[in-house]
């Protein structure tokens, strides 16, 4: 019977079995379908179950997002999630970060502790009051040191140059030379160096030609003539020797007479000349005289005190020099002025080479000279401004008011 299957009675047994074959698939969708409608109410309640969990979180952990549907509020929550655990780990490494950091500073306050013991130990040696003032203590000391090692130089060079004496020794002994004798006797010495340096030359010379002579002198009777030759020459400088005596005598009796001649009838700008000199000095020369050179040529000489030592130009020191050559300008310009109209007195930097004493000795003798003839000082050494300001306002006020000409110039 197939009527059940909406066949007909005329249905062939293949068009049942098709239809046959068409139920059991229909049956077998219809329990898939089953199947998943089963599934569909399994999704429906965990997908209720997780909304129920998402929102129990959301109110828990984020009631901002408790408005929003799931599928937002679960990507949101989950970036929030994620940027909790990135601050997390942040925020572990800062914690050790700064655990760090406070070891750090322990040890930078231990060590402070312990500098500021070492600070107050040196203070302490050093006689300060503050850490600030261990700078220039420091300084101090570093200048000491360098003094220390010149001083230790100097001195080695002082008991190279005193040849074995002790230093203390020595010392005094150069105190006591006078500097300006120092140029000049360093000058004879050097002439003498060299005089010595051409005897011996000559001398060498000498030994050689007679070592020479004496090898030839072997028994002949070359020694027989050269002895004779010898008792003549001395009888030749017995003659020469006295005669050379009696000249020698006489030159310096006619020295001597001319000296007394001169000193009697010498003129006054010499005489000045002496004084001028002799204050130019500081007294270290009582004046100068006129001598003669070994061609015979008159020169002026300086001429100590007490001792009457003289003392050429070559053998003085610049500065001694110049105050000669300033004592015979200021005696021939005095010499002028006594007999003719007065003319300025104009000098450029003439005390470079004075030491102060006798520069305020030399501006003495210009403030003396302006009272006669109107004196002209130009330099640019302000030194010599600060000597000459409070030593001749009282008695100068022009000189130092109109010599500011220039700037730098005085």
């Amino acid at each position: 019977e197939v009527t059940p299957l909406g066949l007909g009675a005329d249905a062939s047994p293949a068009q049942a079995a098709a239809v046959m074959e068409d139920l059991a698939a229909l049956f077998d969708k219809l329990k898939e379908a089953e199947i998943l409608h089963k599934r569909i109410a399994g999704i429906d309640r965990d997908s209720d179950a997780y909304k129920d969990r998402v929102n129990g979180l959301l109110a828990r952990c984020a009631p901002d997002l408790t408005h929003r549907p799931a599928d937002q509020a679960v990507p949101e929550l989950h970036a929030r999630l994620n940027r909790a655990r990135e601050e997390s780990a942040q925020r572990a490494r800062l914690e050790k970060q700064r655990e760090r950091q406070e070891e750090r500073v322990r040890k930078a306050e231990a060590r402070i502790l312990e500098l500021r013991s070492a600070l107050d130990v040196l203070c302490e040696e050093a006689c300060c009051e503050a850490y600030e003032e261990l700078v220039e203590a420091e300084n101090r000391s570093n200048r000491l040191r360098r003094l220390d090692a010149d001083l230790e130089d100097l001195e080695e060079q002082l008991r190279g140059l005193s040849g074995g004496r002790p230093v203390e020794g020595f010392v005094e002994e150069a105190r006591a030379i006078d500097p300006d004798e120092i140029e000049g006797r360093v000058l004879r010495l050097e002439e003498e160096i060299a005089g010595l340096h051409d005897e011996r030359s000559a001398l060498d010379r000498t030994i050689g030609e007679e070592t020479i002579e004496l090898r030839r002198m072997d028994g002949s009777p070359r020694a027989a003539e050269l002895a004779g030759e010898a008792q003549q020459i001395l009888a030749g400088l017995e003659h020469s020797v006295e005669r050379y005596a009696r000249l020698r005598l006489a030159s310096t009796v006619l020295a001597r007479a001319v000296e007394r001649y001169r000193e009697k009838h010498q003129g006054p700008v010499l005489e000045r000349t002496n004084a001028l000199f002799a204050r130019l000095t500081l007294g270290r020369f009582e004046g100068v005289r006129a001598e003669y050179d070994e061609q015979g040529t008159p020169v002026l000489v300086g001429v100590r005190p007490g001792t009457g030592e003289i003392v050429p130009v070559s053998g003085m020191s610049d500065g001694t020099a110049d105050q000669l050559y300033l004592a015979l300008r200021l005696a021939s310009l005095e010499a002028f002025l006594e007999a003719n109209e007065p003319m300025p007195f104009i000098v450029d930097d003439i005390l470079i080479k004075f030491d102060d004493d006798r520069a305020r000795a030399a501006l003495d003798l210009l403030a003396e000279l302006s009272r006669k003839t109107q004196v002209i000082f130009f330099t640019h050494h302000r030194h010599l401004v600060d000597l000459a300001e409070p030593h001749l306002l009282r008695t100068l006020p022009i000189f130092l008011k109109y010599s500011r000409i220039e700037q730098g110039v005085r």
